[in-house]
């Protein structure tokens, strides 16, 4: 190595001897020897900082592994809590078609069981809309005697409810005439 710096001493056209190119020698080892230190510190920072981005990004993907796997239970509870709702709907909506059709046939039953004139006196007396949903249960015989001890009036409009069909509500006949 000393033989090509001395090279390039005497290639650069400086006459010098040997004791400047050592000492030019020594001054560029210091230099370079500093400049190696710089770039292992330099490394060594590096290799610190790659460790800990390591870490910092192990430590994010447990938590992010962690809220993933809360909110998949989160989501099945809810899953479970729904499915126990619409369970308790239909048992509900059962429930409630059972009694319904108990009341109606309760009604229907009281009403077949009375008088013609009786029971259109009391028609008279109700919604033209519920009365012709019970008529409507009615055996037909049942009902044609009703329907003719019902006041003319009410009977007119019973029919035309009767002609609209089930069901039997204001909201239904009243969209249906507005069409």
């Amino acid at each position: 190595m000393r033989a090509a710096l001395l090279l390039v001493c005497l290639a650069a056209g400086a006459i010098a001897d040997e004791s400047d190119c050592n000492a030019i020698f020594e001054a560029r080892k210091n230099e370079i020897l500093f400049e190696v230190d710089r770039l292992d510190r330099s490394k060594n920072e590096l290799d610190a900082l790659g460790e800990a981005t390591k870490r910092v990004l192990a430590e994010k993907e447990d938590l992010v592994k962690a809220r993933e796997e809360k909110i998949a239970a989160d989501l099945k509870a809810i899953e479970e809590e729904r499915a126990k709702i619409e369970s308790a709907i239909k048992t509900q909506e059962s429930l409630l078609s059972r009694i319904g059709e108990m009341k109606d046939g309760k009604v229907t039953d009281l009403y077949s069981g009375m008088k013609a004139s009786n029971a259109g006196e009391i028609m008279n007396a109700l919604d033209p809309y519920l009365a012709a949903d019970i008529l409507s249960r009615l055996d037909s015989k049942i009902a044609a005697a009703v329907l003719s001890r019902i006041e003319p009036m009410n009977a007119a409009a019973i029919t035309a409810i009767l002609h609209e069909g089930p069901p039997f509500t204001k909201d239904k006949n009243v969209s249906a005439s507005a069409d």
